[in-house]
């Protein structure tokens, strides 16, 4: 995935939030991507961040913030 024509709406250090967040905007038909991003020396830490195309960020916020994700 090339990250030029998407950008990030969600993330969290719970992977299980990212996962019910994509699920939801596939409610919704919207396209979304999962990127875990992990510390190399320690893989407990690290985010995990939501992605969608940049032509529907703004509707992915607003779903995802209607319905309790911040």
């Amino acid at each position: 995935m090339r990250t030029k024509n998407w950008t990030c709406v969600y993330r969290s250090v719970e992977l299980i939030e990212v996962k019910l967040a994509e699920d939801l905007l596939k409610q919704h038909a919207i396209e979304s991507h999962i990127v875990i991003q992990r510390d190399s020396a320690i893989p407990a830490l690290g985010e995990t961040e939501l992605y969608v195309r940049k032509e529907r960020a703004e509707e992915a916020r607003r779903i995802l913030k209607k319905n309790g994700f911040k």
